[in-house]
């Protein structure tokens, strides 16, 4: 394929992520949890929700080994996937049909959404092996940079308008509330996601790299051993193992703490995913370029060390609120830990989205071209393996101190609960064990050692921040304009 090609092709998967990730939003966000609390649901069965994902990765070996046995991996991953999001239509519509019986309800939604978890992960390695072979290495940091900063204003808008659906509603557990705004959002999200699918399909594919024409069995286990006897490949996935495990320690236990405590609605939640989501968009392209500069591994461990002191917000929270009067506006007032988790969340969100690129970018420098879909496949099934574990320590700790509440109290006056504890957790596991273990990946060329990449980092004039800020940004927004000059030329 040639440039023009590619960067056609590269522009439609962007766009096909925009619809994914307005789905993506709905479906893993804000909606679903509160709609598994709505349901009765303990800390195990919200859990569960991303457990049951983690532990679909198992299937991406298997599916690496059949789709390296095949000449096109586009219709099969099409049709397998559309199906997968098909089956978000069960949260929209089950709750109405089992009201009196909730417990129900959920065991369905779980049902369906482990159904949905095993297709979609069997797409996974079809789709990253797709990519993989399509973009090229030497512009895949400021790519993906790219993509996540346009792909994430959908999800803040889906975000957002969930929150706001939802809102328009009564809880389903008061007198006169009923379901219709879970029913509402859940339909808009599976079309947005079967979209995703179709847009998606426009992309070309590019011969595959890995093409087996007979598999040959015999050598199976050595081609699953393969990747992780690489140093570097086996300290990354390990890295990013814990990375995933600690984040879903907490996940989504925050909003059922906030809602409890602090009695948050569900556009405040919304609004609050909407500020995470902020980072990434303002900083995507930031991102990409410094890993461009200092090297995906270096940024990395450098991101990994900075995100969980963030959590330490957590336990400033107080039931202060703050009114404020502005020009051609009414008065408004705004609870301290709104104020204080909407701007934490905003810087949180850039590092962690900084810490995405990360990945995509080091799959693809790190895994060999042959018999890259297998590498890609063993590191997520690690990866899930390793992760899937802390929804469920967190769901437990969630059901426990609920029943056995502690007796002590912030100096704030708030309570200490049972997400304090899980942000614990969260900050040993990342600052202790995963990013020490992504600094065991060795160095590659064009890369700085962390503390030379710190110095590079520093600037010392303002001035000179915004100037260089603004350059690093018209650079990616000048990539576009150049791939269509050349197409232009060539004609």
């Amino acid at each position: 394929m040639d440039a023009p090609e590619v960067y056609r092709a590269l522009k439609i998967s962007t766009i096909s992520g925009s619809l994914g990730m307005a789905w993506f939003a709905i479906c893993f966000g804000v909606p679903i949890t509160m709609l598994m609390e709505s349901l009765n649901g303990t800390g195990v069965a919200i859990g569960l929700i991303v457990t049951i994902q983690q532990l679909a990765m198992l299937i991406q070996i298997p599916s690496a080994l059949f789709f390296e046995g095949m000449p096109s991996r586009k219709k099969l991953w099409g049709a397998l996937a559309v199906i997968h999001r098909l089956f978000w239509f069960v949260p929209a519509f089950v709750p109405f049909l089992f009201a009196d019986t909730p417990s129900v309800a959920a065991t369905a939604i779980l049902v369906a959404i482990a159904a949905s978890a095993v297709i979609g992960q069997m797409c996974g390695p079809m789709w990253q092996g797709w990519m993989a072979d399509l973009i090229p290495e030497k512009i895949s940091g400021r790519f993906w940079g790219i993509r996540q900063s346009i792909v994430t204003v959908s999800f803040l808008v889906a975000t957002g308008f969930s929150g706001w659906i939802l809102d328009l509603f009564p809880d389903p557990r008061k007198p006169g509330g009923s379901y219709t705004g879970f029913t509402i959002v859940f339909t808009i999200a599976t079309i947005l996601g079967i979209l995703d699918i179709a847009v998606h399909m426009l992309v070309p594919e590019p011969r595959h790299g890995s093409y087996r024409k007979h598999v040959n069995f015999s050598d199976l286990m050595d081609r699953i051993v393969a990747p992780m006897k690489n140093p570097n490949f086996r300290w990354m996935t390990l890295s990013f193992s814990l990375w995933y495990l600690a984040f879903g320690i907490i996940g989504a236990f925050g909003m059922v703490y906030l809602r409890r405590e602090f009695n948050f609605t569900y556009t405040e939640l919304s609004m609050l995913a909407v500020s995470a989501s902020l980072g990434p968009v303002l900083c995507g392209i930031l991102n990409g370029y410094i890993i461009d500069k200092i090297g995906a591994r270096t940024f990395c461990a450098i991101l990994m060390s900075v995100v969980p002191l963030l959590s330490s917000a957590w336990f400033f929270l107080s039931r202060e609120s703050f009114i404020f009067s502005l020009p051609f506006f009414n008065t408004f007032t705004i609870s301290e830990p709104l104020l204080l988790l909407l701007s934490v969340n905003l810087v949180a969100g850039a590092l962690c989205g900084g810490v995405g690129i990360c990945q995509l970018h080091l799959i693809n420098v790190l895994s060999p071209k042959e018999g890259r879909g297998m590498a890609i496949a063993v590191h997520w099934t690690i990866i899930g393996l390793m992760s899937a574990a802390g929804p469920i320590i967190g769901g437990m700790v969630m059901d426990y101190f609920t029943k056995f509440p502690f007796s002590w109290k912030l100096f704030t006056g708030i309570p200490f609960s049972f997400f304090h504890i899980l942000l614990i957790f969260h900050f040993l596991i990342i600052f202790f064990v995963a990013a020490p273990l992504m600094l065991k990946v060795k160095v590659r060329a064009g890369e700085l050692p962390i503390w030379e990449a710190l110095g590079s980092l520093r600037v010392g004039n303002p001035l000179r921040a915004v100037s260089i800020v603004y350059n690093i940004y018209q650079t990616g927004f000048d990539f576009a304009r150049d791939e269509g000059d050349k197409k232009n030329s060539r004609q």
